[in-house]
């Protein structure tokens, strides 16, 4: 399931002003989000990590206010969701599938929705902060639901200029019942030890070919014990604080990932990341936010052109990232650009699909990717 388009607005609780919009997002399999500084870029990205947070039930509290108008696809099959939102209460919610309304219901929790058993609409009454997506999940009455509810638990954010777990060990005694939340980025090691497990052929070659191919020439990965005194002690399953090694070509010293380049440990651990979710064949949309940051040019090149490859190689994967780095831009095609412009607080989407001509005609200029931000293409008039 694929995420289409998204607006997203919120309002004051007084006087319901406005005090912030997204309007225009209309995205593909691979997205990039560029704009000035202040523009929104991680604000649209952390309302939709918000979104599958919710649909997925692992958010405890509802967002004070909001408003969703969402859709998706799947096999030719649009689904349109909305949410609104105020006080941490629902005011509404409604699900409407190839233009058939599956459930509706009200700020008082009243509501309606359809069943597979049943001809009509079966009547309910929730809680005012419950969720009819995950309230009624019901994988036999309710099967429309399961859908929105695996593109909500398939979703990852990555925040690319955080430390990615580099500042976290990870605590296990038994590497046959490894307990770990996925959606959690500093998660990285535990990750690690059940890609290792399920995947015990193939899923530490993936990671160090990936890594080689953005220029990190590794010849080993693994988890081993954290490193109090020298040299590491190899994982056995029976020592509690564990963290990442690699060890380089031509070096016969293990590097735990205190002492990696803060680059390379980011790399590493979105790698780790996403080689899980591909090697699971697990559909997820995957959002990065500041993609690239801490990189050299030619290493951040490498590590999208390799997201890239990855997304179009894999159906099941939606790619949403944003970045503020004229490389990054120049080597991101015009084709996946979300341009994102403020004005107050509205902030509005150009892309190919609502400014194809705009975007043909700069591509005719023959200057680079970032000129297209840099002048203020879309703006001819100033």
């Amino acid at each position: 399931m694929m995420l289409q388009k998204f607006s997203y607005s919120q309002y004051k609780v007084a006087d319901r002003s406005l005090l912030w919009l997204i309007d225009g997002l209309v995205l593909e399999n691979i997205n990039l989000l560029v704009g000035k500084n202040a523009t929104g870029k991680t604000n649209t990205l952390t309302v939709i990590g918000w979104l599958g947070n919710m649909l997925a039930g692992v958010q405890p509290q509802l967002l004070n206010a909001g408003n969703y108008n969402v859709e998706f696809t799947y096999d030719n099959v649009t689904y349109q969701y909305k949410l609104h939102l105020l006080l941490q209460k629902i005011e509404y919610e409604e699900l409407i599938i190839n233009g058939e309304l599956k459930f509706k219901r009200g700020n008082d929790g009243k509501g309606q929705i359809s069943t597979a058993q049943f001809p009509d609409k079966m009547k309910f009454q929730l809680s005012p902060n419950q969720l009819v997506v995950t309230s009624k999940r019901d994988a036999i009455q309710h099967p429309f639901l399961e859908k929105l509810v695996r593109w909500a638990e398939g979703q990852r954010m990555y925040t690319f200029g955080s430390n990615m777990g580099k500042d976290t060990i990870f605590l296990a005694n038994d590497m046959n019942n490894i307990s770990v939340d996925p959606r959690d980025m500093n998660s990285v090691i535990g990750l690690y030890l059940k890609g290792e497990h399920e995947f015990p052929q193939n899923f530490k070659k993936n990671i160090i070919d990936s890594m080689k191919s953005i220029g990190y020439e590794l010849s080993s990965i693994g988890v081993a014990s954290a490193p109090n005194t020298l040299p590491l002690i190899p994982y056995t399953g029976n020592i509690n604080g564990l963290v990442l090694y690699i060890r380089e070509e031509n070096s016969n010293i293990d590097l735990p990932q205190i002492y990696m380049s803060q680059g390379m440990f980011r790399a590493l651990s979105l790698l780790i990341q996403i080689t899980y979710n591909i090697m699971s064949n697990l559909s997820s949309t995957i959002i990065i936010d500041d993609i690239g940051e801490g990189l050299d040019f030619e290493r951040s090149t490498k590590l999208i052109k390799l997201l890239i490859e990855l997304a179009k190689k894999n159906d099941n994967i939606q790619l949403i990232m944003s970045t503020n780095d004229r490389f990054v831009m120049n080597n991101v095609p015009l084709e996946y650009w979300q341009v994102i412009q403020r004005k107050g607080g509205e902030c509005h989407i150009y892309n190919y699909q609502n400014s194809k001509d705009i975007f043909d005609e700069f591509a005719y200029t023959g200057l680079n990717n970032f000129d297209f931000l840099a002048t203020d293409f879309l703006n001819p008039e100033k």
